[in-house]
């Protein structure tokens, strides 16, 4: 499998909170309007006769606002997904199919899944392919080598197990092929979320 570097997107966050804090600030500076002082006769208070503004000095009614509702947000099943798009941290289901295949079916980590994508590595092999069997023993190789690193437990210690995918006999000749996968699964059953530092 080819494989490509996997870039993370850059976000920006715009200080909108500060822009509307400056305005609100601005607004309460601005001068206050003086009141006219109380008159006074013969000892007595007297107030200013009100003045009628026009407006109703009934509360105007409104119509309450109904809150929408929405729907809870369906799990997504797994996705078919061409084998040269996986990387590290990507989840998959078990494909059925065994030998060669080029899709398997991706699903977010979050939702129940059969295995996890915890390395990639290229063989240091060049030349002719060298058959399937030295291929996978090279593949198990280095699975066997990552496997304590990101689980946290060396797989002779494990209840967890892994698989590796490896380049076919074409992807080798023909396009230079030499990525390894190595995929982590609980042979007990789906698990949910990362297999990362678990120890188990």
């Amino acid at each position: 499998m080819l494989s490509e570097t996997r870039r993370p997107l850059i976000g920006r966050v715009a200080p909108g909170a500060l822009a509307v804090g400056a305005a609100l600030a601005l607004t309460a500076c601005g001068p206050l309007p003086l009141l006219p002082p109380a008159f006074t006769d013969a000892g007595e208070t007297v107030s200013p006769e009100p003045v009628d503004t026009g407006t109703p000095t009934e509360p105007v009614e409104t119509e309450p606002v109904e809150p929408v509702e929405t729907e809870p947000a369906e799990p997504v099943g797994p996705e078919d997904t061409d084998v040269f798009s996986f990387f590290v941290g990507d989840c998959v289901n078990e494909i059925t199919a065994e030998g060669e295949f080029s899709e398997a079916p991706k699903i977010d980590c979050s939702e129940p899944h059969d295995q996890e994508v915890y390395h990639s590595e290229d063989l240091r092999e060049s030349g002719a392919y060298p058959g399937l069997d030295q291929v996978s023993a090279m593949a198990d190789d280095v699975c066997h080598a990552a496997f304590e690193g990101f689980v946290g437990t060396a797989p002779e210690g494990s209840g967890l197990g892994f698989t590796p995918w490896f380049p076919t006999e074409e992807g080798w000749t023909g396009y230079d092929d030499r990525e390894v996968l190595c995929l982590v699964f609980d042979p007990a059953g789906q698990t949910t979320g990362t297999l990362a530092g678990s120890a188990l």
